[in-house]
Order: C-alpha cells, then sequence, then structure tokens
C-alpha cells in the first residue's frame, strides 16, 4: 500500500476542505435503491455467495475515486492512499455480536471473492480475525430489513475521511430485485458530484455483471 501526502498550498479542493473541517464539519448520507435484478440472476447461476461479490462491486467503485481514499498517515498528514480495503461486519452465531474483519482488495474479482470467503470462513470456525489495515473503509450489510435511509453519527474526536457503505434486504417484485444501497461520507473530502460516479459505477456493474465478476 501507498500514500501520497498531499501538497496543501497548490492542492484545488484547499478552501473547500477547510471548510468542511473546520467551519462547518459535517458528513452526509445518501440512500438509492439499486437494481440487482441482472447481478443476482448472474450470482444465482454462478453459484456466487451474495455478500463477498457485492462487498468486491462496492469496493471497486470506491477505489475508482481519490476522493474516497483520502486519510491520515501517522503522522497526521492528509494524503491518498493507492488503494482502500474493506471493513466489513461478521456477526458471532452464538453470542449474536458483532465483530469486523478486513480483506485486502484485489482488482482481479476471483481473487478477492476467494480471499474475503477464507476470511469469512475462518472466522466462522476458528474466531480467526485478520490483520488491521489504516487503508480501509466501512462496509456494512443489515440484510434484515429494508430501509429508505442510513446514517450513522461518529462520536470519536478522530476526523473519519474514508466512506461508510451499507446496504440493506433486497426485496424482489413484478420480476425486479431492488435493494437500498447507502453512501456515507465526510464533505470535507467529497461532494455529490462524486457520490452520484460512485453509483453510477455500482449501477454499470450490476446491469452487466458478467463483464465485471469474471473467472
Amino acid at each position: 500500500m501507498n500514500f501520497r501526502k498531499i501538497n496543501m498550498d497548490v492542492w484545488d479542493r484547499r478552501e473547500c476542505f477547510e471548510h468542511f473541517s473546520t467551519v462547518a464539519k459535517s458528513t452526509y448520507s445518501i440512500t438509492v435503491d439499486v437494481d440487482i435484478s441482472e447481478f443476482m440472476k448472474f450470482i444465482r447461476e454462478n453459484g456466487y455467495r451474495m455478500f463477498p461479490a457485492f462487498t468486491w462491486i462496492v469496493t471497486r467503485a470506491i477505489n475508482a475515486r481519490e476522493e474516497f481514499r483520502m486519510g491520515y498517515d501517522e503522522n497526521g498528514d492528509l494524503g491518498i492512499w493507492d488503494e482502500i480495503y474493506p471493513d466489513y461486519a461478521v456477526i458471532d452465531e452464538e453470542t449474536k455480536v458483532m465483530d469486523t474483519l478486513c480483506t485486502p482488495y484485489d482488482k482481479d474479482f476471483m481473487k478477492f471473492y476467494a480471499a474475503i470467503r477464507e476470511d469469512m470462513e475462518a472466522y466462522k470456525i476458528e474466531k480467526k480475525r485478520t490483520d488491521s489495515y489504516p487503508n480501509f473503509f466501512i462496509a456494512s450489510c443489515i440484510p434484515w430489513i429494508p430501509y429508505s435511509s442510513f446514517t450513522a453519527s461518529n462520536e470519536s474526536s478522530y476526523t473519519f475521511l474514508f466512506p461508510m457503505v451499507t446496504w440493506g434486504k433486497y426485496c424482489e417484485a413484478a420480476g425486479k430485485v431492488t435493494m437500498p444501497l447507502t453512501l456515507q461520507i465526510h464533505h470535507a473530502v467529497a461532494d455529490g458530484y462524486h457520490c452520484g460516479l460512485f453509483f453510477r459505477d455500482v449501477e454499470e456493474m450490476l446491469r452487466r455483471p458478467e463483464l465485471f465478476l469474471k473467472k
């Protein structure tokens, strides 16, 4: 993993970043009902599990934009990671308490899919946790309920710049399958325009999964 420090003196977004990180500190979330009809058909035909496959899709879309890869290094310097990894929730089937794992991203779908399945299975059988990484975003699924909006508050004093991506229970009606998908981000690093690009990228992969989820 590589980290490129931002030169604030020449950075185009400097004023916007300083405004939303000091004067008007704010995060925001956008929820869209995405059509996953073709995606669900494809993964069922190929025997893929929904959560690992969809996690790769959102991770690919997040990594496509440097605005979503901003963070601080160990010295507190602002910069951009070359890629970030999904830190995702898993549930202990005995206690029903949530835990988190983190699987390094790979542009190759099958490599990532195999790695995240291995990490999830190791936790399920041995309660084995993964390594932690400084370059991560949060990926979370709420498969028990459909929802129309979702917002998580961060009460830490730490300024959390990485995105949070959440999706809920999908619904089938009139031959169409839809699912709520939420992107939450700090306004200092990304605007609605960048969120629009994220949803566009995700929807493109969902419409034509055979082009992206390749063996």
